[in-house]
């Protein structure tokens, strides 16, 4: 176990005993590990309801990264957030959060929503490529001992694949919640997980490099820190895989030394494939099996003269 990795174990579990909210269960829904399979949400009646800003085409989130989240709608232009979360976020079953500036994350516009200071506060992520082609958003809250969250991404304009193929290099920001809370309301009573828990924040940068000549993609996400206490996080990487011909993917994300972690998936939009969204599901922390990270990640395509870590021709 690294420096850095013990460094974070230690922070996660401060964080956790806060807020007095154990770690939540692992049991499976529907390749879900969030929560047990008799509290799996009901079926979404429109599974593919996407990220909003833009035409919505129907970008179909795999179920085990959309969790609780059943669905979303983002329009980074008007600030505004509407979400379908199952179960336990408010009387009525869309609801509108609040932007909350406090708790914007490197890029993401954060939101919040509370109904009453006894049930659970909710914080969502939720950003937007630069020319509106992808969104991705994350979105979660801790009480009495559960998570409830789930991850969303949309190609919000269709995606085309490049006529003559080749390389493509795509550079932007992830933000991700830990499965642990910290304390929202100090006045009600402490030491225990009754209390409503603020998810903790991770924060990084993505790199991806697609070959659309051969159909695949790899990358990774460095600089990993918990926004909450500016501890360090290992880097995580995102294993070579296949990308489909709706320009969806899905693949493994390891350590470093190829440690496998969890999973990632996600989708190209815009024509020639302007820019990509994606999920992770992971175990963050070396040997810690019960800390787990949901995030996602919005990066858009290089042109020439961008910065590094975009590429420039030898």
């Amino acid at each position: 176990m690294s420096r850095r990795t013990m460094t974070a174990l230690a922070a996660v579990l401060f964080v956790t005993a806060c807020g007095g909210n154990p770690l939540g269960n692992e049991a499976p829904c529907g390749g879900n590990p969030f929560f047990p399979v008799t509290d799996c949400p009901d079926p979404d009646p429109d599974p593919g309801t996407g990220g909003g800003g833009g035409t919505d085409t129907g970008t179909v989130v795999p179920e085990t990264f959309r969790g609780n989240l059943r669905s979303a709608a983002y329009n980074p232009t008007a600030g505004t957030l509407t979400v379908q979360i199952q179960p336990l976020d408010a009387t009525p079953r869309s609801v509108t959060f609040t932007r909350n500036a406090t708790f914007d994350t490197a890029g993401y516009e954060a939101f919040t929503f509370q109904e009453t200071n006894a049930n659970r506060f909710f914080v969502a992520l939720f950003d937007t490529s630069a020319d509106g082609a992808v969104t991705g958003g994350v979105a979660g809250s801790s009480q009495f001992t559960e998570m409830v969250w789930g991850a969303n991404y949309n190609a919000n304009t269709a995606f085309t694949a490049p006529a003559n193929g080749g390389l493509a290099t795509f550079t932007g920001n992830y933000a991700g919640l830990l499965n642990s809370g910290i304390t929202v309301d100090p006045s009600l009573p402490p030491g225990t997980p009754f209390e409503p828990g603020r998810p903790p924040r991770t924060t990084g940068d993505v790199m991806i490099n697609a070959d659309f000549t051969d159909n695949s993609l790899e990358g990774g996400i460095r600089n990993r820190v918990i926004v909450d206490n500016n501890t360090s996080l290992d880097d995580v990487f995102l294993r070579i895989t296949a990308i489909n011909s709706d320009g969806t993917f899905a693949g493994n994300v390891t350590f470093n030394d190829l440690t496998a972690i969890g999973t990632y998936a996600g989708a190209f939009g815009g024509a020639d494939g302007t820019a990509v969204a994606g999920a992770i599901d992971i175990r963050p922390i070396e040997g810690e099996a019960r800390i787990l990270e949901r995030g996602v990640f919005v990066a858009d395509r290089c042109a020439a003269g961008d910065p590094s870590p975009c590429p420039t021709t030898p």
